[in-house]
């Protein structure tokens, strides 16, 4: 039971009737009939295109809201914000100490 709770959760299974729905996304997520259903019993339900669906809440943080670097400005995802730093300012900082 384990393993089907945890797929449930990284999404790889419908988290309301467990079936499959491809490759993790590292969320719960509805497939299409459950999402449908949830809707019906008044549940505000998102749809994440080839994604599936999901409660509008948990999903908030994961929209393609973009945020500013500190650096230079340039509008990335706040995930990737510490890897953009790294990889253009960095690399930047070290070529200018040579």
């Amino acid at each position: 039971m384990g393993e089907i709770a945890e797929m449930m959760l990284d999404g790889t299974l419908c988290e309301q009737c467990g079936v499959y729905m491809g490759d993790a996304t590292d969320f719960p997520r509805l497939c299409p009939s459950c999402a449908k259903a949830a809707r019906k019993a008044g549940r505000q339900i998102e749809n994440l295109g080839s994604l599936g669906y999901c409660d509008a809440g948990p999903v908030a943080p994961l929209k393609n809201k973009k945020v500013s670097c500190p650096e230079c400005g340039k509008r990335v995802k706040p995930a990737g914000v510490y890897n953009h730093m790294r990889d253009v300012h960095e690399a930047d900082t070290q070529e200018n100490t040579k």
